[in-house]
């Protein structure tokens, strides 16, 4: 037994070398996941003072009755917090709309101000139909309010603020942490890059067994799940240290830090590394021909990636992709990175997470291991003939 484990760990030792004797290759393989995570946090990064709640509507108005009526209701809506009013004229308005500087425009027609014009006009771009109704909704909030206060105030009620006749109050179901875009993307690049690297060792492995290397190791003294353990070993080794520098990186640089268990952590970093190393068997083992096992691939990983949140959270997906992407892998290793980065679970949160990529794991080696045997026994059979 002390033999076949120090046989394992030479083939790993042996594979490893192989991967850091390139050693270009090697540094994209560690960069390309710290470039592209760096680069999706900077899109869907938020200024500080914005985190946390919605930043105010901006809104292009369009004043064609110019009275005092329909100034104090431009003053109103500007005075609510939630939209940042620009007069500007109807042709000025069109052009911002079409330039996408602006998404809404309220248009206030002549007549406003005497009741006698009551088409009020809300234009936006078609890819901007919820700032529409944002913008409907500040509108129609700050015309109630003043028609409240010209009802009441000639009947000698003072009204300085109209208020709701309910408080609301808003908070977070969580422990306070807050959406933190660089944490998402480091691990949502980290896990599909941990794809990419398992697919590129499968494809290795799958030219091995095309050429004469795998047929000279198969006549050498190593049994055949030696072989496969070493390649594994070495593969889950790689992305283990994929996954240390690029979260070390983005701790340095943007401050990613594991707000949760680090237990938990470890334990999960270990289980998405596994899982990349029975990727890369099971794309050796079903894949076929490189050519065709390597579009394959990379079809179902970046699909995996997208339904799965490992490009855009969760949340902005479709509720049907929601459901659906709970039988991938890649949603339950992006919900255990998300928890116990930015928002702080504990180990018992973590568990799912971690027992979903172990078994999506170890049901990807099951495949690999059963499918090898079993080809292995037939090309045994046919060396035999």
């Amino acid at each position: 037994m002390r033999r076949t484990c120090g046989l394992v760990v030479a083939v790993a030792r042996k594979d490893s070398l192989l991967f850091f004797a390139d050693r270009r290759a090697a540094l994209l393989c560690f960069a390309v996941p710290i470039l592209l995570a760096t680069a999706f946090g900077l899109i869907f990064d938020r200024p500080s003072e914005r985190i946390g709640s919605a930043a105010p509507l901006r809104l292009a108005v369009v004043d064609e009755d110019g009275s005092p009526a329909s100034r104090r209701l431009i003053e109103d809506i500007e005075s609510g917090g939630r939209a940042e009013c620009r007069v500007v004229t109807r042709s000025e308005s069109d052009a911002l709309i079409e330039s996408r500087r602006f998404g809404v425009a309220l248009i206030l027609p002549h007549g406003f101000g005497d009741g006698t014009g009551r088409r009020v006009e809300v234009v936006h771009h078609p890819l901007s139909a919820m700032e529409g109704q944002w913008a409907e909704g500040v509108f129609t909030e700050a015309a109630v309010r003043r028609k409240v206060r010209d009802l009441l105030e000639p009947m000698g009620v003072e009204v300085s603020r109209v208020e709701r006749p309910f408080a609301v109050e808003r908070r977070s179901t969580g422990d306070g942490q807050r959406f933190h875009s660089y944490s998402h993307s480091f691990a949502g690049m980290t896990l599909q890059y941990l794809l990419f690297w398992g697919m590129e060792s499968g494809l290795l492995l799958l030219r091995e067994r095309r050429g004469g290397v795998w047929r000279r190791l198969r006549s050498s003294p190593i049994p055949l799940w030696a072989l496969l353990a070493g390649r594994g070993l070495a593969t889950a080794g790689i992305a283990l240290m994929q996954v240390a520098l690029t979260f070390g990186f983005g701790y340095v640089a943007f401050g990613v830090e594991v707000t949760g268990s680090p237990v938990g952590f470890a334990m999960l970093a270990v289980a998405v590394s596994v899982l990349a190393a029975a990727t890369g068997l099971l794309v050796a083992a079903v894949g076929g021909t490189e050519a065709r096992a390597r579009s394959v691939c990379i079809l179902v990983i970046l699909t995996v990636s997208m339904l799965g949140g490992l490009w855009l959270p969760a949340f902005l997906l479709p509720g049907w992709v929601q459901e659906l992407s709970r039988a991938l892998p890649t949603t339950w290793a992006m919900r255990g990175l998300d928890g116990l980065t930015w928002q702080g679970y504990s180990l018992a949160m973590a568990w799912p997470s971690v027992l979903a990529v172990a078994g999506f794991a170890g049901l990807f080696l099951a495949v690999a291991v059963g499918r090898f045997t079993w080809s292995e026994s037939r090309r045994e059979r046919g060396w035999a003939s």
